[in-house]
């Protein structure tokens, strides 16, 4: 074998192993375009919505009828938001056999719509087996009205030790 033909072998076998090792490591892509402000409304480890989903609000009567199905019967009323200038987006993780969170990283304007970048971030179990207690994740923000088409893209973390 040349010794051309052994480098191109060892670049192109180099080049495969950084590819793989991104993809394994759930690379994800960054959040690009004007960032769009938000403020958060709630967020915590425990709700009442047992699945993932990911909701866009623009009217109080949904608004309404999210917190009831995320707090529960007899929960206090959900925060103030005006609908005639706010919206709300709201995440929940599901079910987690451990402690996660839910964070709202940025979310961003693009040509199609708003784009909701945000993480969803699991503890690893200790060595002993014992992930605690299960988590219901969630976040919850409000920012400015907007028509667009709202989609949401998970930004790939690896587990909290």
């Amino acid at each position: 074998m040349s010794l051309t033909l052994i480098r191109k072998t060892r670049l192109t076998g180099a080049c495969l192993a950084v590819l793989f090792v991104a993809t394994a490591a759930g690379a994800s892509p960054m959040p690009s375009g004007p960032a769009v402000p938000f403020v958060r409304i709630a967020a915590g480890a425990v709700s009442r919505v047992q699945a993932p989903a990911q909701w866009v609000i623009r009217d109080d009567a949904g608004w309404h009828a999210l917190w009831r199905r995320h707090a529960g019967p007899g929960a206090p009323p959900p925060p103030a938001v005006g609908f005639d200038q706010q919206m709300v987006i709201a995440i929940f993780a599901g079910q987690s056999p451990g402690k996660a969170t839910v964070h709202v990283a940025r979310i961003t304007s693009g040509p199609d719509g708003l784009i909701v970048w945000y993480t969803i971030r699991e503890t690893r179990p200790m060595p002993t087996g014992d992930v605690g207690p299960s988590s219901t994740p969630f976040e919850i923000v409000k920012l400015a009205r907007s028509p667009l088409r709202v989609t949401f893209t998970r930004i790939m973390t690896p587990p909290v030790l």
